[in-house]
């Protein structure tokens, strides 16, 4: 099983600051987020091995996967800056009013090498740089493994386990909403197919007491 996990409302969702690159914190609510995802997980896990954590490497997903380990019991969290957020370059760490003023706009959207801000990544090499570091991860794991990142790394890792290219993800016009503190799992079922099994679940913030993860087919 692999529970892909959003980090929480952080500090530049709520002071119009970019994101990407940006090494925003959680904010109180966000925090809280997590306080009450751990706690749902923790019911989840009872009874089961405990699942590897990992995280990016930026404090805003960071912090919010030590809240979940430390619940588990699951050990320190080993963080990987493949698992960041596309890199914003020379907006990182400004406002968004900031960064409009050498922001590079598309033509339609849909380009592959285009780069929005000086030193950033192109949508291309981001899914590139996330589905290489994800598939190496998932390949070495044994047992369960939770993974707390971003929005549009969580994706590109949604599109690598269903099979998609990213010249597949832009002709298609293919996206999945993920939004904070949301969480999705994967895995193989008993079938032998890569499933999705939840796709951005945020039940625990109204009073679901735990996702069952242990009912959906897996493979035995």
């Amino acid at each position: 099983m692999i529970l892909l996990i959003r980090h929480g409302e952080a500090d530049h969702h709520i002071h119009e600051l970019t994101g990407g690159w940006t090494d925003s914190a959680l904010t109180e609510k966000g925090l809280s987020q997590f306080a009450q995802l751990a706690e749902c997980l923790a019911r989840d896990f009872a009874g089961h091995p405990v699942p590897r954590v990992v995280a990016s490497d930026l404090q805003r997903a960071r912090t919010g996967a030590q809240i979940i380990a430390e619940k588990l019991q699951a050990g320190p969290v080993q963080c990987f800056s493949f698992l960041r957020e596309k890199n914003n370059g020379r907006a990182a760490g400004l406002s968004k009013k900031e960064a409009r003023a050498f922001y590079h706009p598309p033509v339609t959207g849909r380009e592959l090498d285009h780069i929005n801000y000086d030193g950033g990544e192109t949508r291309r090499s981001f899914y590139e740089r996330t589905v290489t570091g994800f598939r190496k991860l998932v390949e070495q794991q044994k047992g369960d493994l939770i993974i707390v990142s971003h929005k549009g790394t969580i994706q590109n890792m949604l599109f690598s386990w269903l099979g998609l290219s990213i010249q597949e993800v832009a002709d298609k016009k293919i996206s999945f909403d993920i939004r904070p503190g949301s969480v999705t799992v994967l895995g193989v079922n008993k079938w032998g197919e890569h499933a999705v099994f939840d796709l951005n679940d945020t039940s625990y913030l109204y009073g679901r007491p735990q996702f069952q993860l242990f009912g959906f087919p897996f493979e035995e």
